[in-house]
Parts: structure tokens; sequence; C-alpha cells
């Protein structure tokens, strides 16, 4: 292991060959900042080489950017590669199956981990086996650092703090509503559902299955109703929900181990606006199809086949589509009063102009990743544990992510 001061590389990204990697690796060159000194890893030579070209293309210093070989299933490799950097961006799914012995090699190294996954099943495992030891070395391991679940995160984190600062109240409740969700899908994300589906889901419906604590939340279910605070449109479950509600819990419980509490009495909920008919049609599928898929991905000849036809890893949407992408998620958070007081609501909204996926994602962990090497005795997060982005980073990663205006956070009273 060597001195974290003394490492050659700032952030390494991991899995760069991958179709989410390389587009990580875009955007490092994109905020082109030369005091950032990095690398990209993967276990193949040629395939990093031809990544390393299409960064040469965007700029033609990146010629001369670092290769290194390191494969999850050769633990010497990652602990060669881990310990020459600050921070590791992963970008390699389905992380129940590639993820873990990267996570141990960053505390083995003492270096701090960022990445995009949205597998909360697995992010649990990593909370029960390592958040302590992460702790005791003071190493910030960071998941679901991509549009999983950044929004959702950052956006409560906001309102919490408008509503404390400005009118010295808790938070008692907040629902979100993704208002528009243009973007596609890689063979990364799906294998990686598929891989979630495959795993024991008797936990599935436990909304505090990542929180240090317990709340009021119940089990969520979603009834399909119109909510006039999301201009009148139908809220419908958001599939991304499951694990964005627990990221937000587990938010929840670690500023109130902290000492600095939502509330008491905090509740979250997430859905998807649409109009009714669109939105009917959505419901109804969702609550026949998608338990359909989960139970025929848990049958092991079916759940091969199933795996084996739709698209596996290197397979995303093209550039020309995610150039059309975008989102805006809205969050109306409700203060906690007393009986017969007026009530207190505020209005928080996060929408940026990129595929969610494949374009923001980038932008967020790569952003995560800076806030550790720019302002590491700024964020919240600098004592170490298995975090959340909110916990991890704080205001640093608003400040950041609305540095250039391409993506908007704003709150307001309503």
């Amino acid at each position: 292991m060597t001195d974290y001061q003394q490492r050659k590389y700032d952030i390494v990204i991991f899995g760069a060959t991958g179709f989410t990697g390389a587009l990580t690796a875009e955007y490092l060159v994109e905020v082109f900042d030369k005091s950032i000194n990095w690398g990209l890893a993967g276990r193949s030579l040629a395939k990093l080489e031809k990544v390393r070209d299409r960064l040469a293309d965007l700029d033609p210093s990146m010629k001369k950017l670092d290769l290194l070989i390191a494969d999850s299933h050769q633990p010497e490799t990652l602990d060669q590669v881990v310990s020459q950097t600050r921070v590791i961006i992963s970008t390699v799914g389905p992380f129940a199956k590639y993820g873990t012995p990267l996570v141990e090699s960053c505390i083995r190294q003492k270096t701090h981990y960022v990445d995009i996954t949205g597998e909360y099943l697995w992010v649990k495992d990593i909370i029960d086996r390592f958040h302590e030891k992460a702790r005791q070395e003071k190493v910030m391991i960071v998941p679901c650092c991509g549009f999983d679940s950044v929004p959702s995160d950052l956006g409560t984190f906001i309102l919490a703090n408008h509503i404390q600062d400005k009118h010295g109240l808790n938070l008692a409740s907040v629902k979100a509503s993704v208002m528009k969700l243009v973007g596609g899908a890689s063979g990364g994300t799906i294998q990686s559902c598929l891989e979630m589906a495959s795993q024991d889901t008797s936990n599935l419906m436990d909304p505090y299955i990542l929180a240090t604590r317990r709340g009021v939340d119940k089990a969520p279910i979603t009834i399909f109703r119109k909510d006039y605070d999301f201009d009148g449109k139908w809220q419908a479950p958001f599939i991304m929900s499951a694990v964005n509600e627990k990221v937000v819990r587990r938010s929840w419980s670690i500023w109130a181990d902290r000492g600095k509490p939502y509330g008491n009495l905090f509740t979250y909920k997430e859905t998807q606006s649409f109009s009714f008919l669109p939105g009917l049609v959505y419901a109804c599928l969702f609550y026949t199809v998608l338990p359909l898929t989960f139970l025929l991905v848990r049958t092991p000849m079916i759940g091969e086949k199933i795996k084996n036809l739709l698209p596996g890893s290197g397979y995303g949407p093209r550039d020309e589509t995610r150039k059309l992408g975008g989102y805006e998620f809205q969050f109306v958070g409700t203060a906690e009063i007393e009986p017969y007081d007026e009530p207190v609501r505020a209005r928080a909204t996060i929408k940026g102009s990129r595929d969610p996926g494949y374009g923001d994602t980038c932008r967020m962990v790569v952003e995560a990743a800076l806030s550790i090497i720019k302002s590491r005795n700024e964020i919240p997060g600098r004592d170490g544990g298995v975090l959340t982005p909110s916990t991890a980073f704080g205001q640093v990663l608003v400040d950041r992510l609305k540095a250039d205006n391409k993506v908007v956070i704003e709150v307001e009273d309503m």
C-alpha cells in the first residue's frame, strides 16, 4: 500500500471498456481539468487501447493516458491498481458478480470508491460486511452515485436543509415524481436487473433494508392516482423507486445518527407522472409483467435463456438517441408543524438535458469522485463508511453538479 498523498493517480475508472465506463471517461475528458491525473483500468489491453483512441479524438493529449490491467477474479491485480489511486470509479456490473472484490481491495488499500450501481441487495451485502471496517479505515465506499440514486437523494437533502434553515422546522414527508424521463437502456443495466431478480428477494418489501434505524414508512404500494402537486398528472410506480427510496431512507438514518435528522416522522415516496391512458397501461404492465419476469428469471433453465437472449455488456443507446435524452424530478416536502399551524411546504426540482443513464449518470459519478479529490476536508462523509451520495458529499456535490448550469437544482417555498 502506497502513501495516500503520494499516489500516482487521483482517479482510476475501473471497467472503462464497458459502455458506461467509456462514456464516463469521455465526461472526465470534457471536464478538462489538467490538474487531475487519471487512468483507465480493465481486463483487456486491446479494448482499453480502443477507448483511449476514442478519447484522443476528443483531446489529443489523451494518447498518453495510462492503461492499467486488473481483473475482479484476481485480487492481486486489483490491489496493484487500487494502491496507486486516491479514488476508484467503478462502472462494472452486475455488481453482485463483479463488485465485491473491488470494494474489498479499496478497503485494504485505503482507497475511496464510488460506483453507479442500483443493485440494492448487493449494497445491503456490502453494508453488512464492510461498513464498520470502512469507518475504521476512514475509507468512503459510496454506491448509487449515478441516476440511481443521486437526484432522489440530493432532492430530499436540499428540501430538508431548506425547511430547516428557512423555517427552523423538521421535514415530515417528501413525495417525489419523475415528470420527464427520456433515455435508453444498456446491456449492462439489463443484466444487472436480471441478476438482482435472480437473487433472494425476501427482503424486497422492507423499506428500511439499507437504513441504520427504522422509521414510520410502510412497505411501498403505489395506487394509480391523480396528484395536483405534480400538474394534475396521474401517478404510477417508478421502476427505479425500489432502490431510490431505500437509499433516501439510509440517508435519513445516517443524518439522524450524526445528530442532523430530517425529522423523526420522515417518510419518502417516489412515483412517475403520466397522462391518464398511458399511465394506466404502464401501471397494469408494472403489476403483471414485472412480477412474472422476476419469477421466470429465478427459474434456472428459463432464467439463463432470458439472460442470453437479452443484450449484454457493451451494448447501449446510440449517440443520436442519447442526445435526445433528459429528465426532470420534482420533490414536494412538508414540514412537521403543530396542530392548527399553517402548513409549510417547499418544492425542489432537479433536471438535466442528457440521457439520464448514459449522460448525466457519467456526470454524477465523476463529480462525486471529484468531490473527494477537490474538497475532501469539506465533505460530510470524510470519516468513512458505506455511505449514500448526500451523506458522503452533501452540498459539495450539489454545487459541483449545477456549476455549469447544465443540471438545474433548485428549491423554493410553495
